[in-house]
Parts: structure tokens; C-alpha cells; sequence
């Protein structure tokens, strides 16, 4: 965050405008956007991973400025009978992470914060690092300034200066669109190694230390027990396969493997990526879906569709006072604002 924006959070909050804008939006839910724990040497991720050490000072930091956390289904039915806590908060975490199992849920667990984890299954089940999600972040992270194409084993002699960052993108642009052209998951697992063995990775310690895994299914039911509130999330992470809607599928899929494990009907769900289309709405009412959250930034307000609810998205890189900023609703006052000035 730039140190222009930084002064001016700085002078919002101390001069009581942070205060004011939580009463003006004190009837507003805000439900905050998680997803794992980085593992891994150094950081890697702004929203996809967060430190274990972040994540334990923003847990503090709600409890510290006094935002009452609820449940995703208890606020949802509160807010209906108009019954919702001032300024309510909920936690949700995206995919199932190892690391959420690892870090997060002990994190939980000391302030007995609820919270709602949106399980996508098929690498749980398989137990193989998460393939895309590794791919971008070898390239990301490799040392080698050159880099040709028929090395990592993809037909062609074109070479790239992974000095330049645009260089470094269109190589992970290519090495994405080859993965998912590949016929199956063998495939993809044995081009993703091959690619780090390329870039000059330990494969052995990518995968002992769990850093692309997602919990198993055992540690997801002992999640469930431990008192976080399983949700569905797709069971391959996507809702389009060649160009149709597959939402139906993947939602029977993920919910025919976490039901089992959490002894529970499932009805809420969260878009993977955040991608949708108003047009897949039918099928979710008819899969008894009663809310889905999106990763578009806001609070939830009286007119919010139950089927695109927004949510904050923290992240590794997103500061204290920005934070703060957000949970005080003074960043959704602005974008109304500036809503209202396009449309109007």
C-alpha cells in the first residue's frame, strides 16, 4: 500500500472517521474472505496464502476491536428477522488447505471464533499438490534467468528472459494452458514435476511439507468435529468444463464426500474464483443451496442477493490500518460513493 494511502487511513482513524462510518454501516454484515496458510520458505501469495503469524494478529485484531463473529447460517437467519449484532462479523476460509488445519483452526479455536471452510474435494481425496496453483508458483520463484520451452517438455524452441516479469507471465500463461489441455491428473502430476525439476526445485520437500496440499479427508471431518462449519465449494474447483455448466455435477460431487464426513445437510457454497453467471441460479435453488458468497469486495447489505453475497478479502500484504478501514465500512461507503457517480 502506497505511503499516500497509508497517512490517509491513518488520519481517518484517529481523526474518528473510522468510528463514524461503523455506525453508519453498523447494520451491514461483513463476512471476511480466507484462504490458506503458507508453508513454504519466505511467503508466496497475497490472498491465496497468508502467514500463520498474520493470521493469528488479524484473529486478535477482530477481537481486540470488538466485532461480534457469528456463524455463516446464524448470521444469515439473524439478519433476515432483523435480529443481527451490530457490526457482526463472519469468517469464512476458501478450499481446505492443509495449512487451515495445520494453523488456522487452532487459531479459531483460541477465540472460539466460528467460522465456515468451503471444502473442494478431488485434490483432498487425491492427495496431490494442487497443480495449477504449483506451476505458477515454480515460475514465480525460479532462479534460472532463461528458460526454453522444449526443456520443461512442451513442444517448441521459444526462449524466455524470466529477468523480465512479463516474460515470467507469459510462460506461466503457457505452461497453465498446456496443464489443461493434458487427457488427466497422471498427466498433469508428471508435467508439473518435470517443470520443477526444470526450475530447480526439491519435489520431496514440496510435497512432505505439504505446501500445494489440501487436508484429507480425515482431517476435514476432525475440522467438522472441532466445530468449523464444512461447506461446499465444488468437488474439482470449477463450474464450466468445455465450455458448459457442470455446477450440478460438482455440486453433488463435493456434497456426496463432505456429507459423510460432517453428518450434516450442506446448503451454503462459495463460487470457485469467485466466477459466476446469474444464469446457474436455477440449478443452485434446485440443489437446495440457501446462500453463496462471491469474492467481490463489500459488505452485505438489505438488498444483497443471497446468491452473490460479497466479502472483504484479506490478505498478507493488506495492512493493519487498511484492514481496519474495510471492517469500519469506510472503503464501502467510498465505493458506493464512486458507484453512484458512474450511474448517476
Amino acid at each position: 500500500m502506497s505511503e499516500m494511502k497509508q497517512w490517509i487511513f491513518h488520519l481517518a482513524k484517529y481523526t474518528g472517521l473510522f468510528a463514524l462510518c461503523r455506525r453508519i454501516t453498523a447494520r451491514n454484515l461483513r463476512i471476511l474472505a480466507y484462504h490458506g496458510i503458507w508453508l513454504g520458505q519466505g511467503h508466496y501469495g497475497n490472498y491465496l496464502f497468508m502467514s500463520a503469524g498474520k493470521f493469528a494478529a488479524r484473529m486478535q485484531k477482530i477481537q481486540a476491536l470488538g466485532y461480534p463473529v457469528l456463524s455463516l447460517s446464524e448470521a444469515l437467519t439473524r439478519r433476515e428477522n432483523n435480529t443481527l449484532p451490530a457490526n457482526t462479523v463472519v469468517l469464512t476460509i476458501d478450499d481446505g488447505w492443509y495449512g487451515t488445519y495445520l494453523h488456522m483452526l487452532p487459531e479459531l479455536e483460541k477465540h472460539q471464533f466460528p467460522a465456515t471452510l468451503y471444502v473442494t474435494t478431488y485434490y483432498s481425496e487425491k492427495q496431490w499438490p494442487v497443480a495449477n496453483v504449483a506451476l505458477h508458483y515454480l515460475v514465480s520463484r525460479t532462479d534460472l534467468v532463461r528458460v526454453c520451452l522444449a526443456d520443461l517438455g512442451i513442444p517448441g524452441d521459444q526462449v524466455y528472459d524470466l529477468a523480465e516479469s512479463d516474460q515470467r507471465s507469459d510462460l506461466a500463461k503457457i505452461l497453465q494452458c498446456h496443464l489443461e489441455q493434458l487427457p488427466g491428473e497422471d498427466e498433469r502430476q508428471a508435467c508439473l514435476w518435470q517443470v520443477a525439476d526444470q526450475l530447480g526445485f526439491d519435489r520431496e520437500q514440496i510435497c512432505s511439507e505439504k505446501w500445494f496440499h489440501l487436508a484429507t479427508p480425515s482431517q476435514v471431518q476432525e475440522m467438522s468435529r472441532r466445530g468449523l462449519d464444512i461447506q461446499l465449494h465444488t468437488h474439482r474447483h470449477r463450474i464450466s468444463k468445455a465450455g458448459h455448466f457442470c455446477i450440478e455435477e460438482e455440486v453433488e460431487d463435493n456434497r456426496e464426500r463432505l456429507e459423510p464426513l460432517t453428518k450434516q445437510p450442506l446448503q451454503h457454497f462459495c463460487y470457485p474464483s469467485g466466477v459466476y453467471d446469474r444464469t446457474i441460479w436455477p440449478y443452485l435453488k434446485k440443489l437446495g443451496i440457501a446462500s453463496v458468497t462471491t469474492t467481490a469486495p463489500g459488505l452485505v447489505g438489505r438488498g444483497a442477493e443471497m446468491y452473490a453475497l460479497p466479502r472483504i478479502l484479506d490478505g498478507e500484504h493488506v495492512s493493519d490500518l487498511e484492514f481496519e478501514a474495510e471492517l469500519s465500512g469506510l472503503l464501502e461507503l467510498k465505493r458506493s460513493f464512486f458507484k453512484w457517480l458512474k450511474t448517476g
